[in-house]
């Protein structure tokens, strides 16, 4: 598959645009999780590059290309910066992550099937790298930071949107409709991944099973405490010196998180 100059210039602004909202969502969670400038710049270049660099390593076919191209480095600079200064939190923060993921997924997606039809891969392995390019930053910054994969519990608002988004690409391609196919396809996947968030999951037949989070956890979650369901005496103690150096305010505050989160969760446990 040669690429024309168009649809080379496509391409990368798709990819660019991936990289860069990735590194800011990496970035800001490092950022909650009060890292020092190494481990923030850490998960801000692990988060928008590791979907490609696993692309690439599996292509197998000379460096990749994150290590040729500096605009990948660069972009993945800026959007750390980004989240280093501006101040994403509350209401602003979750809006910003959860529609910066759903872009992600399309742009991603594209990307890694363009690379597999460019290695002249049949359909399923393009598919395939389309996955693996669209999870593969989620999947590397919930390693490293020691927490379960979300891939494996609760990222089927981006698995199936990205092989939705591959097979449209596919299909447009064989039809010589290249740039076409990407925007598309680019387009698709954030709206299969909306409906899929408001209900069509269960429409599906998608719904997972509901599990009470410990209450450690939840109150953890209100103060901006991080735990981990696999060291609950650590976890434990880090909330209880969390509550101790809480002051009134940041209590009250707390509750009214919890209070907010336990009320949406049952509410769309039961809807």
């Amino acid at each position: 598959m040669d690429f024309s100059d168009d649809v080379g210039t496509l391409y990368f602004v798709l990819e660019y645009t991936g990289v860069l909202l990735a590194a800011t969502i990496g970035g800001t969670v490092a950022k909650r999780m009060n890292f020092d400038i190494v481990g923030f710049a850490f998960v801000a270049l692990i988060s928008s590059l590791s979907g490609g660099l696993m692309r690439d390593a599996i292509l197998n076919d000379g460096p990749a290309a994150a290590m040729t191209n500096p605009g990948y480095l660069i972009t993945s600079t800026i959007g750390g910066l980004i989240a280093y200064f501006a101040p994403l939190r509350g209401k602003l923060w979750e809006n910003f992550r959860f529609y910066a993921d759903v872009v992600t997924i399309g742009v991603w997606a594209v990307g890694g099937t363009i690379k597999g039809l460019n290695a002249e891969l049949s359909w399923v392995p393009c598919v395939l790298l389309a996955v693996i390019t669209a999870t593969g930053g989620t999947l590397a910054r919930d390693v490293v930071l020691r927490q379960i994969p979300a891939l494996f519990t609760s990222e089927k608002m981006t698995v199936f949107p990205a092989i939705i988004a591959s097979v449209i690409m596919l299909v447009l391609n064989r039809f010589d409709l290249v740039w076409e196919g990407m925007l598309a396809a680019a387009i698709a996947a954030p709206l299969f991944a909306l409906a899929v968030y408001f209900g069509g999951d269960k429409l599906l037949g998608l719904q997972t099973k509901r599990i009470e989070r410990p209450l450690e956890e939840k109150i953890g979650e209100a103060l901006g405490v991080d735990t981990d369901s696999r060291r609950p005496a650590e976890s434990g103690k880090e909330v209880r010196d969390a509550l101790e150096g809480a002051s009134d305010e940041q209590l009250v505050q707390a509750l009214r998180v919890m209070l907010h989160n336990e009320v949406r969760e049952s509410t769309e446990a039961k809807s």
